[in-house]
This record gives structure tokens, C-alpha cells and sequence, in this order.
């Protein structure tokens, strides 16, 4: 939103109390306020809010607009009373929470200690700049949330699939003029959110996470250290607090396993009942955090397009995972590997080109000069033992033996260095080709055992995908005019190099996305690999949730 502050003008600054005789008499003085304030307001402006600090306004122009086209009458009262439809923005402000955003960023804490006035103090309920400035806030909330949920809070980054950023301030006024006359304030704001599953089951999710974890905080748990039974003591009560754990079976070490079990599958670890490193790193991270982590997910879903293709993939790194979505249903899943931290695997938006069956690898320059030279200036039979081979600009194979290593550094090094095809190519059977500026790709691996483990976050960049035998018959299984699926299965039977294009270049999308709910409103979180969380928490909310320990 734009932060506002207050602007002087050459009109008379608006009062501070404006006093009836009679409820009746307010609409009058509400239309005079109104256009006192409005056009004492500047862009930016701020507006202050009697007995309280001045608020904040996101969207200064279109509030402007909106109430000189209706000649500054009230919106959302009338003779003292504060109409459905303002009860139902106050509402759809409180629900905002589960939608990952503040609802003190729509005025909520200004409008709940007006109304609180206006509805117990009968003096406060005939003041027309009381009610004027509810008006404003509430205007300037419905605006400002019907923005939030449509575009999200953050602007639009590289990957985002919504052509829009913004609503025009003349939609604005239309939209809020429309459902103001049609009763329709609370169906409005809700037409607004993402209708997907992902969205509605983990927004859903927050609301009960909020509810089962509210007013619950904790520290950090003590090391293990050579008093086990304090560290199982303490355990035992994180769990408890956490809602893992019934409090009668706090010293049953068999339920205490079985509530660390379903702790490590809730955050996707490796579910063996120990709580070592990585499980007490989950166990400490605060509800604060958790709600915020949720939050931030959220806020990347709604930058993904209401409409997606008919047939697309959808990489997710934290998950490690692959689906391909078909007429709305994911129709193969599979493991994958990603890059590293300081390797990180690029989010982006592409298209698959074509896979080439028994690729060689080139590899990549950095790979060369930073893990490779070291090796080979050592000892030049690296790369024989390793199905490597040096080739020139001109395509020629180099005898490794004749070149002086110890003069090829990071600056220059005027070769390439590809692994030739076969079983023990570090790109496996296949490799999968989109556009892309950082020379990534989908591939098969030679060392598929990797597969097996939770945490797959071991590659320099690419993503290597376990199910690649079915994703590359997928891709394939309409074109049965050029690549008919049998043929293909006998060149990857027979070895054979083929470069296969793709009559249809079907979407892919590399996200990030650390947690998820299904249907039923259980979570799971995933590990903050890139660290892309603790940053976009700062951005949204100015901060780190607010906790003890993080």
C-alpha cells in the first residue's frame, strides 16, 4: 500500500468534534464534514482519528473519487447507525487474519474503538466527525483489502502470473459504489480471494492453527546434554503445548515417540522418533513464526493466476517434488533434487522445448574452475575415471595429458569439459530442455539412491527427477505421428542418442512454497532451505513475527 502522511492544503482543516443537537440532524453536518476532509486531504494525506493517532491511508485517490461522485454523502451509516453492510466489512476485516494479513493494516483497531464510542457514549454517537472519519477508515479498508487479496501486498515479482498489479482507482470506486448499492460487501471482498484448493484448504488451515495455538508461546529446548531425562522432560512438554501430546502421556516414552513421529511428518522429517538436530530446530520455531511462515505462503499464492493451463508441471523446491497437472487433476508425482544452498534452483516461469535421450553433460564452468581444476592438476586420470573428456571450441577431443593445468584458473580456461552418455552420466537417461537464462534442466541421475532421502536440497542447480521414465511418456503419449511411445522406449532400451522434440511445449513452474494443508485442515510445513521466508516476512510485516525465540 502507499504510506500517506498529511499534506497542508489551502482548504480549512477539518474539526476535531462536530456535535449534534439531533441524530437526525447528522447527515447534514456528515456531508459537510466529509467534504471538509476529503478535500483537506492531499495525496498523500493522512487522516486523524478523534481521541486516537492519526491513521494511515492506502488508497487517498480513489477514496477522493469516490466520494465526490456521490456529492460526499456517507457510505456506510445513516441517522446514527452504522448500516449491514459496515458490520460486514468490520467482519470480513477480522477474517482477514486467515488470509495472512493484518487486519490492524485495515484500520481494525481505529474502527473498533469508534464504534465502540458511537455505540456507548450517546454524545459520540451525534458527532458527525466521529462518524465521518468511520466512514473514511471504512472506505479506505474495503479498498485497500478488495487490493490486498486481488494482487497481494507485495508488488509483482518475475514469477508472477497475474498480468495486473493493481486496480485502477476508477474500478475501485466502481466496485465499492456497486456493492455498497447492492448489499454485497462481504460477498465482494470474498469473490476477491483465490478460489483454488491450495489457497481456501491452507487459508483454512491458518484458522484453526490460529484457534489451537492461541496465547501459546516457548523457548528454545535445552541441548541434550548429560541430563537426558531433563531434555526428555522438556520435550515431553513441547509436544503438549504444541497439541501433540496428551498430557497424561507425558512419561510414556512410547507415546512420546509416537508424538515426535507425527511431529517430523507434519514438517516432513524423516519420521524415526528422534529428536535430534533438525526435529529440535522445527520443535523451537514459535507459533509466531509458523503464522507468519503460513502467511507468507498465502501471499505467494495469490500472485499465481486464477486460470492456470489445462496441462502444466509444478515444481515446488522446499517439498522436493514434481506434479504434473492435467484438466485440473495431478496425474504424475515425483520426488526431486534441488540446488543447494548457494546453488539455489532458480524460480521461474518456461516451457519444455524437447528431452534428449543419453545426453553427454556438459559441465558448467563454475563446476570446473571450483570443484574440478583442483582435482585434475593433481592428477589428470580424474578425468578418465570419471567418463570425462576435454573438447576445444572447434569440437575436438583434447588429450588432457598435453595441456598445462597449472595456467587454467577462474579467468580463463578455454575448453570444455563434457562426461560422455551411458549409465554413469551424472545426467542420467535423459535430460528435459526449456528456455531459460541460467542453463537449468530436468534430468534423470546416476546416483538415484539420493532419492531415498528427506532432505533433497544436493544439486548445483538443475532439478533431477526421480519418475523421469513416465514424465518423458507423458509428454509424448499424443504425438504418435513423430514419436510414437514404443520407439521411444527402444532408443532408451538401446542406448541411443535421440534429441526428441515436443509437438506441445507444456508449462513449467519452478516455485517455493514451505507449507501446504489439504482438505481437512492438517499441515505440513517444509524447511526453509533458501531462507526466502525470514526474508518476505520482513518485507510483508516490516519484521520477524514477534517471539521469544526464532
Amino acid at each position: 500500500a502507499t504510506v500517506v502522511v498529511l499534506s497542508e492544503s489551502c482548504h480549512h482543516s477539518p474539526p476535531s468534534s462536530d456535535v449534534a443537537a439531533t441524530v437526525e440532524d447528522l447527515d447534514t453536518r456528515r456531508v459537510a464534514d466529509l467534504n471538509t476532509f476529503v478535500n483537506y486531504l492531499g495525496d498523500p494525506g493522512r487522516v486523524g482519528v478523534p481521541e486516537g493517532d492519526s491513521a494511515t491511508l492506502a488508497k487517498t485517490a480513489a477514496l477522493a473519487m469516490f466520494y465526490r461522485q456521490r456529492g460526499f454523502r456517507p457510505a456506510w451509516s445513516d441517522t446514527g447507525r452504522l448500516l449491514p453492510s459496515g458490520d460486514s466489512l468490520m467482519g470480513e476485516i477480522a477474517r482477514s487474519a486467515d488470509d495472512g494479513l493484518s487486519p490492524a493494516w485495515y484500520h481494525s483497531e481505529s474502527l473498533a474503538r469508534l464504534l465502540k464510542q458511537i455505540r456507548h457514549d450517546s454524545t459520540a454517537r451525534k458527532d458527525a466527525v466521529k462518524w465521518s472519519v468511520t466512514d473514511l477508515l471504512l472506505t479506505d479498508a474495503f479498498m485497500h483489502l478488495a487490493s490486498s487479496l486481488r494482487f497481494g501486498v507485495l508488488p509483482p515479482d518475475s514469477v508472477s502470473l497475474k498480468k495486473d498489479s493493481t486496480f485502477t482507482d476508477s474500478t475501485l470506486v466502481a466496485m465499492l459504489s456497486q456493492a455498497v448499492a447492492g448489499k454485497s460487501v462481504a460477498a465482494t471482498i470474498d469473490s476477491l480471494r483465490p478460489s483454488f484448493p491450495a489457497y481456501t484448504d491452507l487459508s483454512s488451515a491458518l484458522h484453526r492453527y490460529r484457534a489451537r495455538m492461541a496465547g501459546r508461546d516457548w523457548d528454545t529446548l535445552p541441548a541434550p546434554g548429560p541430563d537426558s531425562a531433563a531434555f526428555r522432560r522438556a520435550l515431553a512438554l513441547r509436544l503438549i503445548e504444541g497439541g501433540m501430546l496428551d498430557s497424561a502421556n507425558a512419561g510414556d516414552s512410547r507415546r512420546v515417540q509416537a508424538a515426535v513421529k507425527a511431529f517430523q511428518r507434519e514438517h516432513n522429517l524423516y519420521p524415526d522418533g528422534i529428536a535430534g538436530g533438525r526435529t529440535i530446530q522445527a520443535l523451537d520455531r514459535s507459533p509466531a513464526y509458523r503464522i507468519g511462515q503460513i502467511a507468507v505462503n498465502l501471499e505467494r499464492w495469490r500472485h499465481r493466476s486464477d486460470s492456470m493451463p489445462e496441462k502444466y508441471i509444478w515444481v515446488n523446491i522446499p517439498a522436493y517434488s514434481l506434479q504434473v497437472h492435467d484438466s485440473d487433476s495431478v496425474v504424475l508425482h515425483s520426488r526431486v533434487i534441488v540446488g543447494k544452498p548457494g546453488h539455489q534452483t532458480p524460480l521461474l516461469n518456461s516451457r519444455l522445448v524437447n528431452f534428449q535421450l543419453y545426453p553427454y553433460w556438459r559441465v558448467p564452468f563454475s563446476i570446473i574452475t571450483h570443484e574440478m581444476l583442483p582435482r585434475i592438476r593433481k592428477d589428470t586420470g580424474y578425468l578418465a575415471r570419471n567418463n570425462l573428456e576435454v573438447v576445444d571450441r572447434h569440437n575436438n577431443v583434447v588429450d588432457p595429458r598435453k595441456l598445462n593445468w597449472k595456467k587454467y584458473n577462474e579467468h580463463y580456461f578455454p575448453y570444455l569439459i563434457r562426461q560422455m552418455t551411458g549409465l554413469d552420466n551424472s545426467l542420467g537417461i535423459i535430460k528435459f530442455n526449456f528456455l531459460n537464462p541460467y542453463s537449468v534442466y530436468l534430468h534423470d541421475t546416476n546416483l538415484r539412491t539420493l532419492f531415498g532421502l528427506t532432505q533433497r536440497d544436493l544439486s548445483h542447480g538443475c532439478v533431477r527427477v526421480q519418475q523421469w521414465q513416465p514424465l518423458a511418456m507423458y509428454l509424448i503419449r499424443d504425438d504418435t505421428l513423430r514419436h510414437m511411445p514404443d520407439s521411444v522406449a527402444l532408443w532408451m532400451m538401446q542406448q541411443k542418442q535421440k534429441l526428441v522434440p515436443l509437438h506441445t511445449r507444456v508449462p513449467l513452474y519452478i516455485r517455493y512454497f514451505t507449507c501446504s494443508a489439504d482438505g481437512k485442515g492438517n499441515l505440513t510445513f517444509y524447511q526453509d532451505i533458501y531462507g526466502y521466508d525470514t526474508l518476505e516476512m520482513k518485507r510483508i510485516f516490516g519484521s520477524l513475527p514477534q517471539t521469544k525465540k526464532l
